[in-house]
């Protein structure tokens, strides 16, 4: 593995004009839209955006300040190259759910990860290649590894780069991932 990279996951369907803004100057130094290449890549706009950004950039001040086109994103370090990392999400989209249903995971939002992560819903293996991620400015850094994969070693990422559920998550997960409802 090379040096750590520091990237924001961005929501393109919460910053409809992300990816123009991202190839701005002074904004993203790479932008990889997770589903070009893909049946998707029509769509490729409002899905998962990743963007590796500088600490000291613009992009990373819009980050800190919620603000488009990262309103609601998210950040996270690893050492994987840009077009694994992309795989690398690719292979997270899709979730098996109850009754064998495929599903979409909008884990471009970081209000879904934060309460995915608070009820333990993510699986150890989920964060497999990511060394830390901050879900907003206001927060510390988590180190998923530490707390969620006491057998690190054992998992084996697939090399394929297919949009195929690799992970299965029951009703209590997914009802986890979903807002609480407001009853007036």
């Amino acid at each position: 593995m090379g040096q750590s990279n520091l990237w924001l996951m961005i929501d393109g369907k919460l910053n409809p004009r992300a990816l123009p803004a991202l190839y701005a100057p002074g904004m993203a130094e790479d932008v990889i839209a997770v589903l070009h290449g893909t049946a998707y890549e029509p769509i490729a706009a409002s899905g998962p955006i990743l963007a590796r950004v500088n600490p000291h950039s613009e992009l990373q001040r819009r980050w800190a300040a919620n603000e488009a086109p990262a309103y609601h994103a998210w950040r996270f370090t690893t050492e994987l190259p840009a077009y694994e990392l992309a795989a690398y999400w690719r292979r997270r989209l899709l979730v098996r759910g109850p009754m064998a249903r495929t599903l979409w995971l909008r884990y471009s939002d970081a209000r879904v990860l934060v309460r995915g992560i608070e009820t333990g819903v993510f699986p150890p293996d989920f964060w497999h290649g990511i060394t830390s991620l901050q879900l907003s400015a206001l927060q510390a850094e988590w180190i998923p590894s530490l707390e969620t994969n006491p057998r690190p070693q054992e998992w084996v990422e697939p090399e394929a780069d297919a949009l195929l559920p690799l992970f299965t998550f029951d009703e209590r997960q997914l009802a986890s991932l979903s807002p609480a409802e407001n009853v007036a």
